[in-house]
């Protein structure tokens, strides 16, 4: 029987427990946790109190309790702060903060769950001063001072929205405050508000801090807390996109600009209202530098504040123009062994995508796959401005003779190049992996403060063709010179000569004639591109022409590593020096052509524009030892080098795309480095024996890569090695040109040959038909 009452009993004690656990056991609904700190009293005087202590989780209430001699006060908030008043001066104050929330048990009811631990005070009397404070704002801070003791406790304390936050302590009687978007700095107030701000004498004891009356209440404008000082910093979003960011500073508006075409350009304006600052830059070209900044402008339009950045963007291909070098099989996938058709040499295509040695690009509206070995990259799109381009064939070609102008091809466009120049700078044309070998030429000269400056890559074959043939019909005319004027003159008649045309102003009757051939021109074998030229002799520039000196020779000469023309050259043997020898007897030419040249030089008092005047009394003078130079004589120091030397007859490296004409400038200032001789000057001043420091440093970066120079030119620089890797054996013919299909981010357009896109027509590309927007655009 007792057995049974204890088991009765048990059981009613289980139950029990049972029970007080349901009650008390709300699923889903813990215990509120208060935050780090102390809860912060203020004695606002006038028998006014208010309360601020550290924020609970969220979505909980708190229960506030201020008892005092004379009233007891309870309240429920929703917010970590609260206000009473009625208090008496002096009086002792019990104070106690805990956070509810509320949840259901497993009873079914609702019932609140408190915090564990409660934020108590219990305050004496505590005599505390009010204070008077002046301030003074400066952009970007704020100095505060005030009439009390040093070793005080005083805290500064914001005031929003009637509620007090303390946000800087000193035991002095002065504080500066600054603002910013740094952890150390305060933030700036918002758009359209102001910053409100007392001090405060104040006491410490445990749990809480306890604050006396504030002082007089200072108010600064938002505009006169922003500083002299914007930050601005970039993240990469995408392959070759990236988004800049910056802080705020003084003014009205902000206008981020990027660095173009000499000149800081502005993409994006935005007033200091805005919520947030930001700019996104799409997708940019690949190896571009690009140079930013932002600045912030006054209502007036002057500006305040800026900051800038720059940075080189990542390389790759999509995008990029590229021209097969020959007629270039396509294949439906990468690595396909049955071609599909073939892509015309000089058809102008965009890579969509880049996998191994394949392009995928668009052709005739299919999407197919060619070897991208074969392809000439526009260097422009790849490798940006790790170099930069000058493509003078294309508007006005440097071609000369030392100085000398050559007609038909100085400051002409060379045939070839009409479609080089466009809206969007220069077509640079270069075989894609040629190009690999260029940027690391590239990033080693950088490294030092230099920069390749290119002048030519690609050459179409009709223009090696014309500059050979149009330079021969007048390697042995008198070698034109150029007046003050920039206007070329023959020495030996003193007329002008029309360097587009060729033809020369008879001074007698005011016509333009051809220019007469005053002596045969040297015999010389037309090369063939496996032909190498004799090593020649080092000399002293040619003397004053009214004397006849006999070369010195000062060195031996330099062996052609690998002339332009001579695609596989045989290394000839050293000459010996020869010795000196007389001045050669002038050669006799036929009396009628000697009467059209007889030149007499003029007293200074008596130069015309071009220096000499036609005499007219015909004399019989050899033109090869009168006082004017000939092409001949100035390009081939009297027949060491041959034109050969300098212009391919008949095929040149850079009718494969694997040839370069450059030169070295400095990183920051743009400024070109003094050589030897300028860039294309088709004379033997030009020959590498003879390359400066600046030439040879221009050298050292090019052949590292595993490229060849050319004997008598220090500007150019061929791929070799690339070329028989891959067994090029062919050339282009004609041009490039940038018109095609081409693709952005936001779909297709019809380029032009002159880079602009054609707008609300259609256009025809390797024979389809395509429609296109106001913008561009094909419609698909």
């Amino acid at each position: 029987m007792l057995q049974k009452r204890w088991l009765a009993a048990a059981a009613a004690l289980l139950a029990a427990v049972l029970l007080a656990a349901a009650y008390f056991i709300t699923p889903g609904c813990p215990l509120p946790v208060f935050g780090q700190g102390d809860l912060l009293i203020f004695w606002n005087g006038g028998g006014e109190l208010s309360l601020t202590w550290p924020e609970a989780d969220p979505g909980v209430e708190y229960l506030v309790s201020v008892r005092s001699s004379s009233q007891h006060f309870e309240e429920r908030c929703t917010e970590p702060h609260a206000a009473f008043s009625g208090f008496l001066d002096g009086e002792r104050l019990r104070i106690s903060v805990r956070a509810v929330r509320e949840g259901e048990n497993l009873l079914g009811m609702v019932r609140q769950v408190k915090s564990w631990s409660a934020l108590k005070a219990s305050l004496d009397a505590v005599e505390l001063n009010a204070l008077t404070m002046e301030g003074e704002a400066e952009p970007g801070s704020v100095t505060l001072s005030w009439d009390g003791k040093q070793g005080k406790r005083y805290e500064v304390c914001t005031l929003d929205d009637g509620v007090y936050q303390p946000v800087a302590a000193t035991a002095g009687t002065s504080l500066a405050l600054r603002f910013g978007s740094d952890d150390s700095e305060l933030p700036i107030p918002a758009y359209g508000q102001s910053l409100q701000l007392v001090v405060r004498e104040g006491v410490s004891g445990k749990g809480y801090k306890l604050y006396g009356p504030p002082s007089n209440l200072l108010t600064f404008d938002r505009g006169d807390l922003l500083n002299d000082t914007l930050f601005l910093e970039w993240e990469q979003t995408g392959p070759r996109q990236y988004t800049f960011l910056w802080s705020e500073a003084r003014g009205d508006r902000y206008e981020f600009q990027q660095w173009r075409n000499g000149g800081w350009e502005t993409v994006f304006r935005v007033a200091s209202k805005a919520q947030s600052f930001s700019y996104d830059t799409g997708r940019v070209t690949s190896g571009s530098l690009l140079r930013c900044r932002v600045v912030s402008k006054d209502d007036l339009g002057g500006e305040l504040v800026s900051n800038e950045i720059s940075f080189y963007v990542d390389i790759d291909t999509l995008y990029a123009t590229v021209w097969p070098i020959m007629d270039l099989a396509y294949y439906d996938s990468p690595n396909a062994s049955n071609a599909q058709g073939k892509v015309p040499a000089g058809t102008t295509l965009c890579v969509l995508e880049e996998t191994g040695q394949w392009f995928q690009v668009r052709y005739k509206d299919q999407y197919v796959y060619i070897d991208n070995r074969f392809c000439m990259i526009n260097l422009p799109e790849y490798i940006g401005d790790y170099c930069s381009y000058d493509v003078t064939n294309s508007y006005e070609s440097i071609f000369k003779i030392h100085d000398r102008p050559i007609a038909q091809i100085t400051e002409q466009v060379i045939p070839g190049y009409e479609n080089v120049q466009t809206a969007e700078g220069f077509l640079v044309p270069y075989l894609y992996p040629c190009a690999q070998k260029l940027l690391s030429a590239a990033k080693a000269a950088m490294a030092d403060g230099y920069h390749l400056k290119i002048y030519e890559a690609y050459r179409p074959h009709q223009a090696t063709r014309y500059l050979y043939d149009t330079t021969q019909a007048q390697i042995n005319y008198p070698a034109l010179t150029l007046n003050d004027q920039g206007i070329a003159i023959d020495p030996s008649t003193g007329n002008r000569v029309n360097l587009a045309t060729g033809l020369m102003l008879d001074a007698a009757t005011g016509n333009w004639v051809p220019r007469v051939n005053p002596a045969p021109e040297p015999e010389e074998e037309e090369p063939n591109e496996d032909e190498t030229p004799e090593a020649p002799e080092t000399a002293e520039p040619p003397q004053d022409p009214t004397t006849v000196t006999v070369p010195v020779i000062q060195e031996p000469p330099v062996i052609p590593e690998n002339p332009e023309g001579v695609e596989n050259p045989t290394e000839p043997e050293t000459p010996e020096p020869e010795p000196e020898m007389p001045a050669p007897e002038p050669e006799t030419l036929p009396t009628e052509t000697m009467a059209l040249y007889a030149p007499k030089r003029l007293e200074p008092d008596q130069e015309d524009e071009g220096g000499f005047q036609r005499d007219t009394t015909a004399k019989t003078t050899n033109p090869s030892t009168s006082a004017y130079d000939t092409n001949f004589k100035i390009m081939t120091d009297n027949g060491r080098f041959r034109l050969g030397s300098f212009l391919a007859a008949v095929t040149s490296a850079h009718n494969r795309g694997i040839a370069l004409d450059l030169t070295l400038e400095t990183l920051e200032e743009r400024t070109e480095l003094t050589m030897q001789s300028a860039m294309h000057d088709l004379s033997w001043y030009s020959a590498n024996y003879r390359n400066n420091d600046n030439a040879k440093l221009l050298a050292k970066y090019m052949t590292a890569t595993g490229m060849n120079g050319l004997t008598s030119e220090w500007w150019h620089f061929q791929d070799d090695d690339t070329r028989n890797a891959i067994g090029l054996n062919t050339y282009l013919e004609k041009g490039v040109s940038a018109a095609g299909l081409v693709r952005d981010d936001s779909g297709w357009r019809c380029r032009t040959a002159d880079g602009t896109f054609a707008q609300n027509t259609v256009v025809t590309i390797d024979g389809i038909r395509y429609t296109v927007d106001a913008d561009g655009y094909v419609i698909e």
